[in-house]
């Protein structure tokens, strides 16, 4: 690593925490700047415009996903074969045969019939703290929620969700400044995956329920799915399910608090919830950016990138650039209702799970709302959440008025 720079100079690493603190002004510096920026220490290039972010998401013949989605994680896609195969990191035409497997049984219609199931295990949650007056809104409501909603979707058993919860924080935590992935989260990968190869062979004994051993079932081109892609499969579930969720909650939540008018507004008007959530989405999401590998020697704003290179496609840059959301862009509103933003994606590695996380994320904010409706966030206690791409709290502390829910706003 280079020696530090000066104040005024440009530099944006992902791993820096002073980054994570206010990444909105980097990115801000990064669109007007250096829209097609280069960081020769960890050597990647950066975009940051909408434009130029949407356009690379579509053209996965260029951008491919088969180098890695995350930095830290990037290979030589044409001599590196990955330990276990995900869908995430694939490109068409391989990626189009699994998603469609997929999306037999991760239907938006299998999703929206969940939502009783998802309100039931939020309010029990909520149900544990809504009398004593205080909580820590990550340990207590945001975190637990998703893993019981993904595990159920998956056939997970109880008892191994805190296990399940434990190892996906682990795996995504990293160290100020530094790109290598500390020990710690080696160790948990390896837990998660020792985990899922004893639970594959204890479904093939056993015949367990739930969408792993649907996926079990299934066949690709006339053949099963291979352990590694079984293997591949389980983990990104597990980890996309659960953390997205938790972060988008705990981030709606921490960001409504320092817009306390709109909260109100939620709380008096449910309905408005919906709106809320893609507001989050766009305004603070917890992806901040994927991974790509030029596929060819490509140009942009003047700048020549070769193949083989890293490019990171900055979802949060492109949503707060002006030229797509106009000059409010940096600003937060429930009512914006943005036609489009980058949060899940776009194309062909839009996120397959995109459907049950709003639908979380409404429930949530909708039982939070009706049911702790004065909430206030300590932002001194409050500590975030430190990992390369995915931003959020892992502490939360909020304080409210016992049982001082709001009557007849249910749902």
């Amino acid at each position: 690593m280079s020696a530090q720079a000066p104040p005024d100079e440009l530099v944006y690493n992902p791993y820096a925490f002073a980054v994570h603190d206010d990444p909105y002004a980097v990115y801000a510096r990064l669109r007007g700047e250096a829209p097609a920026y280069w960081n020769p220490d960890l050597r990647f290039w950066a975009l940051s415009r909408f434009g130029d972010v949407l356009e690379a998401f579509r053209d996965f013949g260029t951008f491919s996903s088969t180098g890695g989605v995350a930095l830290e994680s990037r290979r030589d896609r044409s001599r590196e074969r990955p330990a276990f195969e995900q869908l995430i990191e694939m490109d068409p035409p391989d990626h189009t045969v699994f998603r469609q497997l997929l999306s037999r049984v991760f239907t938006v219609r299998r999703m929206s019939e969940m939502e009783d199931e998802v309100r039931r295990i939020v309010s029990g949650y909520v149900d544990a703290v809504v009398e004593l007056g205080e909580a820590d809104l990550v340990a207590d409501i945001t975190s637990p929620f998703p893993m019981d909603v993904i595990s159920a979707v998956l056939g997970i058993s109880e008892a191994d969700r805190p296990f399940l919860r434990r190892v996906s924080d682990e795996i995504l935590v990293r160290e100020d400044g530094s790109m290598q992935m500390p020990q710690e989260a080696l160790d948990a990968m390896f837990e998660m995956v020792g985990y899922f190869q004893d639970d594959l062979g204890r479904r093939r004994t056993n015949g367990d329920g739930g969408l792993i051993s649907d996926l079990m079932a299934l066949k690709v081109n006339g053949r099963a799915l291979t352990e590694a892609e079984l293997l591949g499969f389980c983990v990104l579930l597990v980890i996309a399910g659960h953390e997205t969720t938790t972060k988008l909650v705990s981030n709606a939540v921490e960001v409504l608090s320092r817009h306390p008018d709109q909260r109100d507004e939620l709380v008096a008007d449910p309905t408005l919830t919906p709106g809320a959530v893609e507001e989050v989405l766009r305004f603070h999401p917890s992806t901040q950016y994927m991974h790509r590998t030029l596929t060819c020697d490509h140009e942009m704003h003047g700048e020549k990138m070769s193949e083989g290179d890293s490019v990171l496609l900055l979802i949060g840059a492109a949503n707060h650039d002006v030229r797509e959301f106009g000059s409010t862009a940096e600003e937060f509103d429930i009512h914006r209702r943005p036609e489009r933003h980058l949060a899940f994606g776009y194309g062909a590695h839009f996120c397959l799970g995109a459907a049950l996380a709003r639908l979380e994320g409404r429930v949530a904010l909708e039982e939070i709302h009706r049911r702790l409706p004065d909430y206030e966030v300590d932002h001194d206690a409050k500590v975030r959440f430190h990992s390369s791409n995915v931003t959020g709290w892992a502490s939360l502390p909020i304080r409210f008025t016992p049982g001082n829910a709001t009557p007849g706003n249910a749902a």
